[in-house]
């Protein structure tokens, strides 16, 4: 399998803000900038778009400061109870680009001691996810147990109209597994939670990348048509796709659909995304692919899960024929939010990233 490749050039950020990171890489200090809210200037050909995502990056910097600089005393973030005084944790907005020229933005939390040789740590959201809400808490408590930590904004992030293909997530994978290794990076394990656990199972199926030695998935929701057929019923699941597949047939893949999602609301999608997910040539199964990792994997599903079921967690297992290790974990009493089960889940999580680790 070929090995992904390097970091993608640098994209146009103000170079007052930046700290010296390697080419395709850019990083915000926290401390030294967190008033400055023109993030982007010069070459956004939208300007309304820009000062959206402005708008939303400097938002996104005061929640991840706000945990980033919440006191130092608390209790052991691996499940202690005795109070202790926890390591402080270096925090920083970072951008990269990937190798088909789409820049992303994320949140890196780096030990005070560095990376060392503990794995890193790639948080991958699920639909409508980013990475200010949801991971913060998670990832400061990874980070104060060594763990060099990143949480990304996938290109179809938030309620934003979803147009690219499932495909595009390896590319958006590998341009920051690019960057947590550039930073020091022993081995990276991918964390997926919701629609990320599906890309995090595609990226390691289809690159076998060696420089990710462990996944972990979190509230997993399936096959995406199968989620569709148990929400909606067949004929009215069957029905979205078929409108979607004729309209890629008839060259208009890239118009937007209005897509019930139920629980989730209605969101736009374009005709090409929708198949792409669910589709009868998708790469997004995890079930098929996760028949082709080879590498340990961690199942984490709450019990009282109501938007993805359950026994995906089991189904999961069952598929999982070429790892030398699968250990599935149900949370009682918790809902499909895990990453913010922080008590109940890093306990779990700490004591896997330390066996994978020897």
């Amino acid at each position: 399998m070929k090995r992904p490749g390097g970091v993608a050039e640098r994209g146009a950020v103000p170079v007052s803000t930046l700290l010296p990171l390697p080419d395709g890489v850019h990083a915000l200090s926290l401390t030294r900038h967190a008033g400055h809210r023109r993030l982007h200037r010069g070459r956004e050909p939208d300007v309304t778009a820009a000062m959206q995502r402005g708008w939303i990056l400097s938002t996104a910097l005061y929640l991840v400061a706000g945990i980033a600089f919440a006191g130092c005393a608390g209790t052991d973030p691996y499940g202690g109870t005795r109070p202790v005084r926890l390591p402080e944790v270096a925090t920083e907005l970072v951008q990269v680009t990937t190798s088909d020229g789409i820049r992303l933005d994320g949140a890196l939390w780096t030990p005070a001691g560095g990376p060392g040789r503990k794995p890193a740590l790639l948080l991958v959201h699920g639909y409508a996810g980013n990475f200010y809400t949801g991971w913060p808490g998670l990832a400061r408590g990874l980070a104060q147990k060594g763990h060099l930590t990143l949480a990304l904004n996938m290109r179809d992030h938030d309620l934003t109209p979803q147009t690219s293909l499932f495909e595009d997530n390896r590319a958006d994978i590998e341009a920051v597994v690019n960057l947590l290794m550039a930073r020091g990076a022993a081995f990276v394990v991918l964390v997926g939670q919701s629609l990320g656990t599906n890309r995090v199972l595609f990226y390691q199926a289809d690159t076998q990348d060696p420089r990710v030695r462990g996944l972990v998935l979190m509230a997993g929701p399936g096959n995406l048509l199968e989620w569709n057929i148990r929400i909606f019923g067949r004929e009215r699941a069957l029905a979205v796709l078929t409108e979607a597949q004729r309209s890629v047939q008839e060259g208009r893949g890239a118009e937007l659909m209005l897509v019930d999602l139920g629980p989730l609301g209605k969101v736009l999608y374009s005709a090409q995304h929708v198949v792409s997910l669910r589709g009868p040539g998708t790469r997004s199964d995890p079930f098929q692919n996760i028949a082709r990792v080879n590498i340990p994997i961690l199942i984490l599903h709450g019990t009282a899960d109501r938007l993805a079921d359950p026994a995906v967690a089991e189904r999961l297992r069952a598929a999982a024929v070429a790892t030398p290790s699968v250990q599935p974990y149900m949370i009682p009493g918790a809902g499909h939010a895990l990453p913010e089960r922080v008590e109940d889940i890093l306990p779990i999580l700490g004591r896997w990233l330390e066996a994978i680790s020897k």
